[in-house]
């Protein structure tokens, strides 16, 4: 599988959707103030599971071959809450991996001709 992908506005909008709810649900598995954000950002990620499971198993074979967390199986994980500490802070860590990985995705460029042409093998940061 190639290293660049191109996605198209909506999807790179989507996966903007899914850094947010990822976010807000990480942010919140820390700071515990506001379950009800928690909550919220759950049922969107399963909104956005529900409408787009082309795109997250798309995704999914994505983040796999480049070796990062995938989103699915992320979301997938994320109703059940780790009970100790350690396991509270991998699922933040995953979460910000994630984050990583979508932000990769959404910097690629808009043409897979130009993914393919513009860009030489590089050191990845995630």
């Amino acid at each position: 599988m190639p290293s660049r992908l191109a996605f198209s506005a909506t999807e790179r909008e989507k996966f903007g959707i899914l850094v947010n709810n990822i976010n807000v649900f990480a942010a919140e598995v820390l700071d515990r103030t506001q379950p009800a954000l928690q909550a919220r950002a759950l049922t969107n990620l399963a909104k956005l599971k529900n409408g787009n499971e082309d795109l997250l198993r798309h995704l999914d074979e994505f983040a796999r071959a480049q070796g990062d967390e995938s989103p699915l199986r992320l979301i997938e994980d994320l109703p059940s809450m780790p009970r100790d500490l350690a396991q509270l802070l991998s699922l933040v860590r995953r979460c910000l991996l994630v984050s990583a990985f979508l932000g990769h995705c959404i910097a690629q460029p808009a043409r897979a001709e130009i993914a393919s042409e513009a860009f030489g093998e590089e050191t990845r940061l995630h």
